[in-house]
């Protein structure tokens, strides 16, 4: 995939299974490329395991585990910005389930994690002087990612990002 940058486990900090997706091996690896590491003996999982670590382009790393046995892959993360991440690698042309358990515990527990979830609206203000709500993103850098990317694109149109009313 294009802009997300291979790092290394240690690179990771933190992260909670949040998303399952079902993927076929052969279209996980053409999207994702070779692995980054097989099985670690300290992985806790029940079977063979293919591993990838990889950072978004607005700074959120995540681990891409891959279960062979049962054609699924888990997806860590290590803040909430789920629809973010469904959306930027593509992955809601699969089936996939999110564990609601895992969240509501970060959301409990971890508060801090929480502070960097803030809706945060994006606009195009056009030629013709209108503002035009185009997406509302569950962090100001997905949003403001967003933004610098139209923006690179050469077009005419201003983008602002504004946080969202509570």
């Amino acid at each position: 995939m294009q802009n997300i940058h291979p790092i290394t486990r240690a690179d990771i900090s933190r992260g909670t299974i949040i998303i399952t997706v079902g993927m076929p091996y052969a279209s996980f690896v053409d999207k994702f490329g070779e692995k980054h590491s097989d099985h670690p003996s300290d992985w806790d999982s029940p079977g063979p395991v293919e591993l990838w670590f990889f950072e978004l382009p607005w700074g959120h790393k995540i681990t891409l585990e891959y279960q062979i046995s049962i054609d699924q892959c888990n997806i860590y993360l290590d803040l909430l910005e789920i629809d973010a991440v469904l959306d930027y690698l593509q992955l809601r042309a699969y089936e996939f389930y999110l564990w609601t358990d895992s969240i509501d515990y970060i959301k409990k527990f971890h508060p801090e994690t929480q502070t960097a979830l803030q809706a945060h609206h994006l606009y195009r203000l056009d030629d013709n002087g209108n503002c035009i709500l185009m997406q509302t993103y569950e962090s100001f850098r997905v949003a403001d990612y967003y933004r610098r990317l139209y923006e690179e694109r050469g077009h005419k149109q201003l983008y602002s990002v504004e946080r969202a009313a509570e």
